[in-house]
């Protein structure tokens, strides 16, 4: 079974003000920017025990196969759907953290307009880039939850009994099989592409700080 692991990139560490560089509405923003981090920590912190999580269902499935008796199948099923319902209870935590950052993010919007020209353009390419990084998480979301409902299913099929014939089983568990492998592949593909919108909106406010002339001082 092709597994994600997921390791998604956060919207960084918070950068300080150094100095009282910048208007009051650029360090208004700043403000918002640096809480967002601080809402987002949760995010960043469900990473490790999601991907723990995940590596020892794959584990647990390497095993199943290696089995032909449904009574020493069961038990290694029932703990890789404890497992998938353990991810779905901390991809929801991690979805809240993402939810309550972009939250705060938007406040910024009340005061763009008060800003200098460049530094103006700077955060709506900022927001562009944050509402392009929420929307693709949004998307991930939705397919990570469809992956861990087909991986109950699939330890579900794993430890059944053989009803008709042992031929018709194992085409089901292919089949089955081959639609996880598949919604991993879309969860990859998101994976890349949310840590590549995380990337892109890093630089976005990295841009934002210095033409709002904000004097911010990044964690090495």
């Amino acid at each position: 079974m092709k597994k994600g692991f997921m390791m998604l990139g956060s919207i960084g560490l918070a950068a300080v003000l150094s100095g009282c560089f910048g208007n009051s509405a650029a360090m208004d923003i700043h403000e918002h920017l640096e809480n967002a981090v601080e809402k987002e920590q949760v995010f960043q912190e469900q990473q490790s025990p999601l991907t723990e999580a995940e590596v020892r269902e794959h584990e647990l499935y390497e095993e199943m196969l290696e089995l032909s008796e449904v009574e020493e199948i069961e038990p290694l099923a029932e703990e890789a759907i404890e497992s998938a319902e353990e991810r779905r209870s901390i991809i929801e935590t991690e979805k809240q953290s993402i939810d309550d950052a972009y939250s705060e993010f938007q406040e910024i919007t009340g005061y763009t307009e008060d800003l200098e020209e460049e530094a103006r353009n700077a955060a709506e390419d900022m927001t562009a880039a944050m509402d392009a990084r929420y929307e693709v998480y949004q998307e991930l979301y939705e397919e990570y939850l469809n992956t861990i409902e087909l991986d109950i299913e699939l330890y579900n099929l794993i430890s059944q009994e053989v009803v008709n014939s042992p031929d018709e089983l194992l085409e089901e568990l292919q089949g089955q099989h081959d639609r996880v492998n598949e919604a991993y592949e879309r969860v990859n593909q998101l994976n890349s592409e949310f840590n590549e919108r995380t990337q892109e909106y890093n630089e976005a406010k990295r841009t934002f700080y210095q033409e709002a002339e904000l004097n911010v001082e990044e964690p090495v």
